[in-house]
């Protein structure tokens, strides 16, 4: 009896494990399917890319070729910089050199006139060398920059019966040749009325070493001055002295427009204005001065044959490109031939 109770009890436990195992793989069906379900759910819920567009060869050649140009652009951009850079560095340390040199001379000069008065002599002798040393400084630097915008080119020097150049001191006429248009500088004008507006504005430097004020314009220029104190030696009964004193640093003509006037065909006919101009002179005591730019140097022959016929004298002044007309104390007067 006891055999058989065994033998139950083992078949009993033996379909139990087997149900178990059964609804077991049955939940492990049903996960499966969800999960099936939700995954084809979320296939179906994705965007669907975009189309590539097809692009042809030659839009590829041109896209590649824009690409180059544009490399090359920003190649020859900092080739640029880099020139330009060393440039301003160069012209920096020139600068520097030059300013060093003058500090140095205004050191010596104060500190030799606040020494004893048998040292007062030596101390005005600098002063004056180093004005001179100004002037001649001014003059270089403007006759390098003149240098370096001629561009040497080969012309047939034409002749003329009167080779010696004379300073101008008499009455001068001004223009303005550029870009093959002349116009007519108010020069007299201008300066004249530089002089009564001067006079009114030197309450200024009381409180400022130098000023700068603008007049005009008159015939379509303007004109700015300025103003400063300087250092000038002058004889006295006791030797000479260094006095302080205002004075006129540069003046420049500033035109409204970059290029205005008659064209050289229309200034060199009968009743122009230019010819207007000129006929109100008198040849034997008037100069016409002429402030070219290097691109009409050409055309400023016509003007001096024409004017040589008609018995006046002609002053060139050559301008370097992108200055104005300018003048002031240390600079040169008109050579008229």
């Amino acid at each position: 009896m006891s055999k058989r109770t065994t033998n139950d009890q083992g078949i009993g436990g033996l379909d139990s494990f087997q149900d178990i195992v059964a609804n077991l793989v049955g939940i492990l069906i049903i996960l499966v399917m969800i999960v099936m379900m939700r995954a084809r759910d979320e296939f179906r819920r994705q965007p669907e890319l975009p189309r590539v567009q097809e692009v042809s060869s030659d839009e590829v050649d041109e896209a590649r070729g824009l690409a180059t140009r544009v490399e090359d652009g920003i190649q020859e951009l900092d080739d640029t910089i880099q020139r330009q850079n060393f440039e301003l560095n160069y012209r920096k340390r020139e600068r520097d050199r030059i300013l060093q040199a003058i500090t140095l001379a205004e050191q010596k000069l104060e500190t030799q006139q606040q020494t004893l008065s048998a040292e007062s002599q030596a101390s005005v002798e600098l002063a004056s060398q180093y004005e001179a040393m100004s002037k001649e400084l001014g003059e270089l630097i403007r006759s390098r920059q003149v240098l370096k915008q001629l561009k040497p080119e080969v012309h047939v020097i034409e002749h003329m019966p009167t080779p010696m150049a004379k300073t101008v001191f008499g009455k001068e006429i001004h223009f303005r040749l550029d870009d093959g248009h002349i116009s007519y500088v108010p020069f007299d004008e201008l300066v004249d009325r530089m002089k009564r507006d001067a006079q009114s504005k030197l309450h200024k430097l009381r409180n400022h070493p130098q000023i700068t004020e603008t007049i005009g314009p008159i015939s379509g220029y303007r004109l700015r001055y300025e103003l400063g104190h300087t250092n000038a030696v002058v004889k006295t009964r006791n030797g000479q002295q260094l006095q302080q004193k205002i004075e006129l640093i540069q003046l420049e003509l500033i035109p409204v427009q970059e290029t205005f006037g008659e064209t050289v065909e229309a200034a060199l006919n009968d009743g122009s204005q230019f010819m207007q101009y000129i006929k109100r002179t008198v040849p034997q005591t008037t100069t016409i001065t002429i402030w070219v730019y290097p691109s009409s140097f050409d055309e400023f022959r016509k003007f001096k044959t024409t004017l040589f016929k008609m018995g006046y004298s002609c002053a060139g002044r050559p301008l370097p490109e992108g200055l104005y007309i300018s003048a002031s104390p240390l600079g040169t007067k008109s050579v008229r031939q």
